[in-house]
């Protein structure tokens, strides 16, 4: 028996949803647009061709969309979320953009809510379906690659008009939740400790440094975040006892460097890595696709959300600590 049509329908059209959209357009899966402002609503549905709502209660009534993307505002999405399942309780599959909700609590109560139905739901953390982010994980996994991984930097830094750092929060919901989840999946586990130092614009904390490290000081993760750098960066350098991993989230390009040939112990000829000293690697794969292909096989019935609530749960409980650590000025003790 073939597969039921794919039938997705976006709430929410701003940046992202508006990403979402244009994509589904394109592969042919965009049911329609629900936008509370009438007018977006239409401007895109027009564009896309698609039927356009300004309420989920419309939608519904004229539509049957098997999964829902939700791209409203973060302190919305509880809300959303919930009124989503409430008026379609048969929906099989939901996307939930990052962060899930603005709180540890708030994602535990919808995790306990959405309990309740048989519906996937996969949150947001693009990031993770950067293929540089699977290659990282394989490397990792082989035995001795780069040995074991000691310290491992983040830098995710860039600009935002200041007129917009109101409505997107502050670094660590805004960009921050992205490297969180894969150093949570790649290096983050057991009892951490955490200290972070910020400066504010507008109240909120805009470059940040954040330092996690083990309670037995076996590594740390150092992650440096900005919204105040003239450029765009997106790297992850990971220090091993054997070898050094540099990968570039935008250029999908990883190098590897072993670290006894730039001690000087060994020569190029001594030592075995999957590819050249220094030889740089291109991965190739576009996140958002690679994250609707999950979405779409979780509709489907053939995969498991890639990012669940669980995963967006730990994230925040990271993005609290943080603000918990610069109020406090103090180290916060976490268990992942």
């Amino acid at each position: 028996m073939p597969d039921d049509p794919i039938k997705i329908a976006v709430v929410g059209t701003g940046k992202m949803g508006y990403y979402h959209a244009r994509l589904l357009s394109r592969l042919g899966y965009l049911d329609s647009i629900v936008d509370s402002n009438p007018k977006v609503a239409e401007a895109v549905g027009k564009q896309f061709e698609k039927p356009w709502f300004s309420s989920i209660e419309k939608m519904v009534e004229n539509q049957n969309p098997n999964g829902v993307i939700i791209a409203v505002p973060t302190e919305t999405h509880p809300t959303v979320a919930s009124e989503v399942i409430t008026c379609m309780p048969e929906i099989k599959a939901l996307l939930i953009e990052k962060p899930i909700a603005p709180s540890v609590q708030q994602a535990i109560d919808l995790r306990e809510k959405l309990s309740k139905f048989d519906t996937k739901v996969v949150v947001g953390h693009i990031e993770v379906f950067n293929p540089v982010v699977t290659r990282i994980a394989e490397i990792l996994g082989k035995e001795n690659l780069i040995g074991k991984p000691r310290s491992v930097l983040f830098q995710r830094r860039g600009a935002v008009a200041e007129t917009r750092i109101e409505s997107i929060g502050d670094v660590y919901e805004d960009i921050g939740v992205h490297d969180f989840d894969i150093a949570l999946r790649l290096f983050i586990k057991g009892k951490v400790r955490l200290y972070s130092t910020a400066v504010k614009l507008n109240g909120l904390a805009n470059s940040s440094i954040l330092v996690i490290s083990s309670e037995a000081k076996e590594f740390n993760v150092t992650f440096l975040t900005s919204r105040e750098y003239a450029g765009k960066l997106r790297t992850i350098d990971i220090e091993g006892t054997h070898a050094t991993l540099c990968a570039n989230l935008l250029t999908q390009i990883l190098e590897m460097r072993s670290l006894e040939i730039a001690r000087g112990d060994k020569d190029v000829s001594a030592i075995s890595i999957p590819f050249s000293n220094g030889e740089q690697i291109k991965v190739y794969g576009e996140p958002l696709l690679h994250e609707i292909w999950n979405f779409v096989d979780c509709i489907r019935g053939k995969a498991n959300p890639l990012v669940s609530i669980e995963d967006g749960i730990n994230v925040l409980k990271i993005v609290e600590a943080a603000r918990k650590s610069i109020e406090k000025g103090d180290v916060i003790h976490l268990q992942i």
